[in-house]
This record gives C-alpha cells, sequence and structure tokens, in this order.
C-alpha cells in the first residue's frame, strides 16, 4: 500500500506538467545533503520497556540531469544510521546504505527558486550492528517520496532543503526470529547543488552601418553675359540645391564660377568668381550655412561646350553646385 501511494503520488506531480517549469537550469548537476534521520520502531522492539529509537543521521550524494521542460533523473547513494538504546547499557544501531534512480519535476514557485516533487526505487543493504556480537544484514528492494524546495544562490549553485519518505521492504535478518520488518524513515535534510550549466551569453549588439555617402549632386546656373547677379531662373535653381542640401543630409557645397571665351583671362577670372560668391550668397540666404559652402572660379579654363576665343556660348557663363557628403 505504501509504494503504491507514493508511485500515485510521483504519477499525479509528473501529470501536473502543465504548471510552468522552474527557474532552475537545465543540464547536468551533482550535489550533497546531510539531515536528521527519523526511524520508525522496529516491530521487534516495538512495544518493549527500556528501548528507544535515537534520532539517527543521513549523508547522501547524488548525480544527475535536468530537462526543459521541468523534468530530471538522477542517482542518488546514501547512508542512514539510527541507534536504540536497549536495557542493559547495550547498543545496537540499525543501518540503510542505499543506491536509488529518483524521478522528480520542479515547479516555478519564484525566480531562481523550485518546488520538486519526485520518486524514487533502488535497493538497499539494512544492517544491524552492536557492542555485543550481533551483526546482520539483508538487502532488499527501496523505494521513495521526496520533496524539495531549491534556491539559485548564483546562476550554478543551488541551496535545497527537503524530505524523505524511504521505506527498505521487508529486510529478514534471519540470524534472530522475528527480526523480519520493513525499514520505514523520514528524513529531513539540507544540500547543496553545483549545476553545470553556462548562463546564455548576452546578446552581441551590432551597430548598424553607416548609411553609404550620398552620391554627389550637381546643379548649374547660367548667367547672362558678363553678369555675375541671379536671374529669377537661377534663384530658383539655387533654392532647390538649398532644399536639397536640408532634405538629404549633405555636409559640403562647392560652387565654381565659370565664363565664356569672350574677354581675357585676367577678366574673366574675377568675373566667375563673382559668379560663383553671388550663389553662394543666394545658397546663405535659403539657409544653408555658410561655412558649408566653398567657392572656386576657373574663368574660361574649363568650358562646358568648347568654343574658340570670343565666342558668346550661353552654356559656358555658369556656375556649378556640388552637394557631397552622407546622405539619410
Amino acid at each position: 500500500m505504501k509504494l503504491k501511494s507514493i508511485m500515485l503520488a510521483g504519477a499525479a506531480a509528473l501529470a501536473l506538467t502543465a504548471t510552468a517549469k522552474a527557474d532552475t537550469p537545465p543540464g547536468t548537476y551533482i550535489g550533497l545533503a546531510a539531515g536528521a534521520n527519523f526511524l520508525e520502531d522496529p516491530d521487534f522492539f516495538r512495544g518493549k520497556r527500556n528501548v528507544s529509537v535515537q534520532t539517527g543521521y543521513y549523508v547522501g550524494g547524488f548525480v544527475g540531469y535536468k530537462w526543459d521542460n521541468g523534468i530530471r533523473a538522477e542517482f542518488e547513494a546514501s547512508y542512514r544510521d539510527n541507534g536504540f538504546d536497549l536495557f542493559g547499557g547495550k547498543d545496537l544501531s540499525l543501518r540503510a546504505l542505499s543506491g536509488m534512480v529518483n524521478v522528480l519535476y520542479d515547479f516555478d514557485v519564484g525566480e531562481g527558486m523550485a518546488l520538486s516533487l519526485g520518486g524514487g526505487i533502488g535497493a538497499s543493504r539494512v544492517s544491524y550492528a552492536s557492542n555485543f556480537g550481533f551483526d546482520a544484514r539483508d538487502v532488499v528492494f527501496a523505494y521513495q517520496g521526496i520533496a524539495e524546495f531549491e534556491y539559485m544562490a548564483d546562476d550554478n549553485v543551488g541551496i535545497f532543503v527537503g524530505y524523505n519518505y524511504f521505506t527498505a521492504d521487508n529486510y529478514d535478518l534471519t540470524i534472530a526470529q522475528g527480526l523480519q520488518d520493513d525499514y520505514v524513515a523520514h528524513t529531513v535534510k539540507i544540500g547543496v547543488k553545483y549545476h553545470f550549466y553556462e548562463p546564455e551569453a548576452a546578446p552581441m549588439i551590432v551597430e548598424p552601418p553607416p548609411p553609404p555617402p550620398m552620391a554627389a549632386k550637381t546643379f548649374i546656373v547660367f548667367f547672362n553675359f558678363d553678369k555675375s547677379d541671379l536671374t529669377p531662373e537661377a534663384q530658383a535653381v539655387v533654392a532647390e540645391a538649398a532644399a536639397t542640401f536640408a532634405s538629404t543630409g549633405a555636409v559640403s557645397i562647392m560652387v565654381v564660377g565659370h565664363t565664356d571665351t569672350v574677354g581675357s583671362a585676367a577678366y574673366n577670372l574675377p568675373l566667375s568668381q563673382r559668379r560663383a560668391a553671388s550663389v553662394k550668397a543666394g545658397l546663405a540666404a535659403n539657409g544653408v550655412p555658410s561655412g558649408a559652402i566653398s567657392t572656386d572660379g576657373r574663368g574660361f579654363s574649363e568650358p562646358l561646350v568648347s568654343t574658340g576665343p570670343g565666342v558668346k556660348e550661353p552654356q559656358n557663363r555658369r556656375a556649378t553646385i556640388d552637394l557631397t557628403g552622407s546622405g539619410t
């Protein structure tokens, strides 16, 4: 009946896997535990006068693995020892050395905390040892129910407290008639687990690449013969260039003035420079910072349309506006 109850409790715990899994890490873990062992009176001593069971101790170690779904399996090796005060000052100990395979489910009860329920089966060597020459042992089937609460002290180390209801079934110490019983113990323990777990690395923040440089954009302003002031058409082109500068994030403007081939180089170079300055003033009037505008004059040395000397070519009377920089 006891085994059936423990198996039903374990099945109920596993049936609750829809509950959020625990906030303790998956993967391999190891641990150690120790605590108090409270042994139910064996039938052989029950009711006998001058016989009392002492509170014993438990030590155990385990290695296990936890899956992402909250289920874990482990192998546990443990030792329990309880003494008896007998009449006449004689001492007797009842001991259980056990190897168990446990299956548990971890329930999330808060950040870095888990409540575990489960059970295990295995084998136990139950033995009596005394100071008056009485020693006997038997290896029997064992099973247990387990409840634990664990708190993660850091990413790898967990501290836990737990309770085991442990039974080694129907041992038979045939050296003495009547020494047949179930070893039944209630164990309260505290321990530490080390989880072989690497915390997830923080995602690497990759800065987006800078936008490609804006392709140079060129506007052309034309002038009347031997003039450097802006015509209405030229003013419209300058306004468009200023708006483009503001909308594209261009960082600089280069204005270069030119002339046709009428007149001398000494006359045309200053004229081309005045035309560039006139365009710069127009750009500044439309909101372009003066510091972003550079100017130059080339006279008739770089005609748009090739002509001979002394030719009034309208397309050569011009200024170019080049916008450069990084765009958005």
